[in-house]
């Protein structure tokens, strides 16, 4: 590794001469880390452009640049040539600012421009590794341009250690155009092109788009070189932590210009580096499929979606698998993709084989067992357009005597737990399965050529070092392969191994490759046509052999939980509600599971943890509809041996595997509700007092371990009421609000809040909740039923006392020194400005505390104030933000992306609305609200919607906004769908579950 260092800042660079990291001290400036393939995010780009305007380009820095490049102690140089132009481009670092030099000579004159680019964490390391997404959502950029410049200021809104760090960038000279996110650089189509739009472009956008890809392009006018030398300078400036909000410049452009003047005296020795290229692999993208082509594939087609031209875009078939074809995945910003599992299971709390399969050739990633955050076996996508191309299982074929990696098929078919990708070669088709065992912890992937055709090629899966540990042994005997983890993976799981097994009638060399801090797994075949890769676990008798074999299974698998609904009986149901309802359940029923037993999501690959409100929901709810009340009382068992025995008090997560001793300290004010709203509904279900005398551990806050000592699950639980009991504001019946409630981004933004706040949806599910313990437990314990039902009573009087004092419930209430209380988001509330809040309205009606009139008033209150034509919002206008920061509420006010939560549609909220219509016997309105969210045909019910992933469920519904300033001016205009509106992240929730328990329920009622 090389560096040079300035004051707090160091940058790291690799033997390929890119950019591996920029720091500060503790805080990671750049998004993601360089590697030795693929080089980093951070580059500049030469562009030559000829007399019609078309242009050639040349990235200066990394792998795909013919540099020489030189280290000194604050100084980098890379030289070279492109075409007749010499260019030198010197980084120098002077103290807490780094400037980009570039020199320009030309044989002949000729037209050129430069283009500067630096991906932006301005985090934490592990903050910002966790997800680049999450951490580019709360990253604010105010741009200014003055005259003939540019200034990008971004400062990181959500605290890093009580800091917001701060960096400007700009140029010296004038600039002509600029980006904020990648997605605005690269341009979609990158998947399919490898070549960003920007460069294509003759300027870049020139609009600040808050999105998930914080990503900075600064690019000059366009300027004649020639002989006479040709320079221009970028800067980079950091500020350890910006407290105001991001409305103006920070440092002036005349200290900058003072302080890149001393770097002229900067001399110093500086040495070449061995630079090492990785520029043969070029991509190979699969060729369009002829409409015969795609019915000789698949020709059984339902569901189909088709651009406005009429080009197909993506169909389900018979057997239910959604297909995609380049022409939707080109135009979409999230990558299509799917995570699959092994064992065919629904028992909660099993370990299960996991890996995430991604349209664009990315054939297995973040492959796991167990753990999805500390067992993961192979890296996992950091980038949703395929930029890094080292990560997971790639595979490469030699065409011509190059090395092609496979990169965008002509077609993708997911099933369940595997899927088709299909690349159509100039003579020849190539397909590759992959699968997930039903019998074992297994996962398979099969290659061959269609037409027999024998390759030289090679399967490379990069190893997640982070997890198996720097000393991890990988032992190769032939074709077969054994990880044996290292450090704290080794500690916990000691008898884990992985296993990879290589199949073929050739066979392959497989050998570790080391680049740097990377390893790589890589098995050479030099001629084959068809092959295999299993990975599984060690000692692993039976190997799964037919891969259709195992897909017919695990389709069987999600069918029998569909079988429950008895959708197909419901023969008097609308056809527009049934057919799309009846191919998106057995989706999310998969969805759900994932939720369950390997959570996380193509966006949230971080997650490995139960979320104690969220497994208290989709899990649980989706069991009891189903009618299977045991792994519901597996989930209570589970959940209440991770019960504080200190306060009584739960996590508001927690791993509830090996890694017991991880968990969140604190948790929001109504995370002591949802064990026992379990509990009860499970007993109203199953009528199984026996499981109230099953003796249970509790967990340490303290010693962060389960005691020793045990107590009955009724004992579990009067702890837990206590705990209720003791957690009033003063001298009432109202729960406080603590750290928050159901929606995240409206977290206090003071502390003291948390202890005179308090959450009308908390009260009203707190009273369901101990309604509906005090009926299920009177005759297991009549004293401790009626001492539960006194306790509601006086928490239903408070409740009308203190949050109903006219016909509109406010979002919370505030009770002040005088206990006076004060509303907060309510039409009086003159401080937040936001009238009406969806949770209170909707839980009212679904907790049974309003009254046929009131339940009449509160919808009537949602379809005027908070039904949009994509769903219902939570509030009726958005939180005001102010540069990022945070008076009134933490993240909602922090968040720079309008999107997510801060984006106010979330759709987890929205089923709970449809519920809402089912227990108002409103069932049409309830049909179309569930259909409102299917994505399968979506744009014929939601006209402003631009595509998405039709098979999974979509968290959010995030409007096309490109700032939280646009946000707030236009917020309107999305209520009329004007605005478009995209699908945000998906897999990762309780609303999978959740959903399918709305479908039980509407099914019980009589005929729309």
């Amino acid at each position: 590794m090389h560096e040079i260092k300035s004051k707090d800042i160091s940058i790291s660079f690799l033997d390929n001469g890119s950019i591996e990291l920029i720091k500060a001290k503790d805080t990671m400036i750049n998004q993601v880390k360089g590697n030795t393939r693929d080089g980093s995010l951070m580059n500049l780009y030469l562009r030559l452009i000829a007399e019609d305007g078309s242009t050639n380009f040349l990235a200066l820095t990394g792998p795909k640049s013919k540099s020489d490049f030189f280290v000194g102690e604050r100084t980098a140089i890379w030289e070279g040539k492109y075409a007749a132009v010499s260019y030198k481009v010197t980084l120098t670092l002077v103290e807490s600012m780094w400037f980009w030099k570039i020199n320009l000579t030309s044989e002949t004159n000729c037209n050129a421009d430069l283009t500067y680019v630096q991906d932006l964490g301005l985090g934490a390391e592990a903050f910002v590794t966790a997800n680049e997404a999450y951490s580019s959502q709360y990253i604010d950029n105010y741009v200014v341009q003055d005259e003939a410049h540019v200034t990008v200021c971004s400062r990181q809104n959500q605290s890093q250690n009580g800091k917001f760090p701060y960096l400007q960038q700009g140029s010296l000279e004038p600039l002509a155009s600029y980006a904020t996110d990648g997605f605005q650089f690269y341009g979609t189509e990158y998947k399919a092109t490898n070549i960003p739009q920007g460069l294509i472009e003759k300027d870049l956008p020139s609009c600040n788009y808050q999105y998930e890809f914080t990503l900075t392009a600064l690019r000059t006018p366009s300027f004649e070189i020639g002989k006479q030398a040709v320079t221009r300078v970028f800067y980079a400036a950091y500020v350890n932590s910006r407290e105001s909000a991001n409305t103006s410049i920070l440092l002036d452009l005349n200290e900058l210009k003072e302080k890149y003047g001393a770097t002229a005296s900067f001399g110093g020795r500086v040495e070449k580096v061995s630079v090492k290229q990785h520029t043969k692999e070029r991509p190979l993208a699969g060729e369009s499929l002829t409409a015969t082509e795609i019915n000789y594939f698949y020709p059984h087609k339902k569901q189909v979606e088709e651009s406005e031209a009429g080009e197909l875009l993506s169909f389900f078939d018979e057997r239910d698998r959604h297909i995609v074809l380049p022409t939707k995945e080109k135009r979409q910003e999230r990558m299509t993709g799917n995570i699959v599992m092994a064992g065919a299971t629904s028992k909660p709390g099993t370990a299960v084989m996991a890996t995430t399969q991604y349209m664009c050739g990315i054939f297995e990633s973040q492959t796991v067992f167990g753990n999805t955050n500390m067992n993961i076996l192979t890296t996992n996508v950091r980038n949703s357009l395929n930029y890094f191309k080292n990560s997971g299982t790639r595979i490469l074929i030699k065409i011509n005597g190059e090395d092609r990696l496979l990169t965008m098929p002509s077609l993708f078919a997911m099933s369940f737990n595997g899927a088709d990708w299909i690349y159509k070669l100039e003579d020849d088709f190539l397909l590759i399965k992959g699968e997930a065992a039903a019998d074992s912890d297994q996962l398979k992937l099969e290659f061959s050529s269609l037409r027999q055709k024998k390759y030289e090629l090679k399967i490379r899966t990069q190893l997640e070092l982070a997890t198996l540990g720097k000393d991890a042994v990988v032992t190769i005997q032939g074709t077969h392969v054994k990880v044996k983890p290292a450090g704290k993976l080794a500690e916990k799981l000691p008898y884990l191994q992985y296993a990879l097994s290589y199949e073929c009638a050739d066979s392959p060399d497989v050998r570790l490759e080391r680049n740097g801090t990377e390893e790589y797994l890589v098995a050479e075949f030099q001629s084959c046509a068809n092959l295999s890769v299993i990975t599984g676990l060690q000692g692993q008798a039976a190997k799964m052999q037919d891969v259709e074999n195992e897909r017919r299974k695990n389709e069987e698998f999600i069918t029998s939980f569909v079988r429950k609904l008895e959708l197909k009986q419901a023969k008097d149901l609308l056809p527009e509600y049934l057919q799309p309802t009846e191919l998106i359940i057995k989706w999310y029923i998969h969805d759900a599971l994932v939720h369950l037993l390997s959570p996380h999501g193509l966006e949230q690959y971080g997650g490995a943890a139960w979320g104690t409100r969220d497994v208290s929901q989709g899990p649980a709810e989706l069991f009891l509809a189903l009618g299977d009340t045991q792994p519901v009382g597996t989930i209570i068992k589970m959940m209440y041996e991770h019960q504080f025995i200190e306060n009584g008090n739960w996590p508001q997560w927690f791993m509830f595997d090996e890694y017991a001793e991880q968990f969140a300290a604190e948790s929001h004010g109504d995370i002591i509700v949802w064990p026992l709203k379990v509990v009860a509904e499970y007993l109203k279900a199953s009528q199984d007092t026996a499981i109230l005398n099953t003796s249970l551990r509790y967990m340490s806050l303290k010693d962060k371990k389960f005691t020793s000592k045990k107590e009955k699950l009724i004992d579990h639980i009067k702890r837990q009421v206590e705990y209720l009991k003791n957690h009033f504001l003063p001298q009432t019946y109202v729960s406080a609000y603590g750290d928050g409630d159901w929606d995240d981004t409206l977290q206090p933004a003071n502390s003291e809040q948390k202890k005179t706040m308090a959450s009308t949806w908390t009260q009203e599910l707190t009273l369901e909740t101990l309604g509906l313990t005090a009926e299920v437990t009177a005759d297991f314990d009549h004293e401790f039923s009626q001492e539960i039902f006194e306790l509601k009573e006086k928490m239903n009087a408070d409740f009308r006392k203190y949050f109903m004092k006219d016909t509109v419930l406010p979002g919370f209430i505030r009770m002040d020194s005088k206990n006076e209380i004060h509303y907060i988001i309510h039409p009086e509330d003159k401080i937040t400005q936001i009238k009406y809040r969806l949770l209170p309205l909707q839980q009212g009606i679904l907790s049974h505390v309003f009254n046929e009139h009131e339940k009449q008033r509160a919808l009537s209150l949602i379809k005027e104030h908070l039904l949009f034509p994509d769903g219902v919002r939570l509030m009726d206008r958005p939180a005001t933000y102010q540069g990022g920061i945070s008076k009134i509420f933490k993240r909602a006010e922090q968040s720079a992306f309008f999107g997510r939560e801060a984006g106010l549609l979330y759709v987890h909220a929205h089923i709970r609305y449809a519920e809402a219509l089912i227990e108002c016997g409103d069932l049409r309105a309830a049909w179309d609200a569930l259909l409102q969210i299917n994505p399968i045909g979506i744009k014929k019910r939601v006209p402003n919607t631009v595509l998405r992933q039709a098979n999974t469920y979509f968290s959010s519904s995030d409007a096309a906004f490109s700032d939280r300033y646009q946000a707030q001016q236009k917020f309107s205009e999305l209520k009329h769908g004007t605005i478009p509106v995209k699908g945000g992240w998906r897999l990762y929730s309780s609303g999978p579950g959740i959903y399918v328990a709305a479908v039980k329920k509407l099914l019980t009622h009589k005929k729309v």
